[in-house]
């Protein structure tokens, strides 16, 4: 799963360079991404660094994370589920290299017939502290709302997100 995020990541900063590249005289009629991912290495693993206006709070186990630096973005063609990214993703190593992470997709036919998404994985700190779990959503997908849903150990969690007045309407 972090492989594909991490190659999704990866092809979306360069689908953005070759956006970016043949459409500059519109750039800003063409939906290109606020900015695109640094791609580099931490501890000696490759890792995409984030970037952005996006922001997400999660709450569970009594605590409360932060996770900014990314943006939302969501398939104009196919019309697929928003998605939002936050942070650094370092492949193959434990603890995500103590970088924070967060992904979320909301898929809007599970949104609309069951109010649920998924939440994929958050890191923080160095541990995992929420992987592939179920949420309830609710607000104005896909740029704002929150969620909220229990782990597969029953713990209960929260959270909200917002993009700030940016979703990328990617190809």
């Amino acid at each position: 799963m972090q492989r594909a995020r991490f190659a999704t990541t990866v092809l979306v900063a360069t689908a953005a360079v070759a956006t970016v590249a043949s459409t500059a005289s519109a750039a800003s009629k063409a939906g290109n991404p606020p900015c695109l991912p640094k791609v580099t290495k931490i501890a000696g693993h490759i890792a995409a660094v984030g970037c952005g206006p996006a922001t997400a709070t999660l709450r569970i186990g009594g605590k409360s994370y932060t996770f900014r630096n990314g943006f939302c973005s969501q398939s104009k063609t196919s019309g697929a589920a928003p998605q939002l990214d936050l942070g650094t993703t370092v492949t193959g190593v434990a603890g995500n290299a103590g970088k924070a992470d967060f992904h979320m997709l909301v898929d809007a036919r599970i949104h609309s017939a069951f109010g649920s998404g998924s939440v994929f994985n958050a890191d923080y700190g160095g541990r995992r502290i929420l992987g592939d779990s179920l949420i309830k959503v609710h607000g104005s997908p896909p740029s704002r709302g929150t969620f909220n849903g229990t782990t597969a150990t029953g713990v209960k969690f929260t959270g909200s997100w917002n993009c700030h007045g940016f979703v990328w309407q990617r190809p």
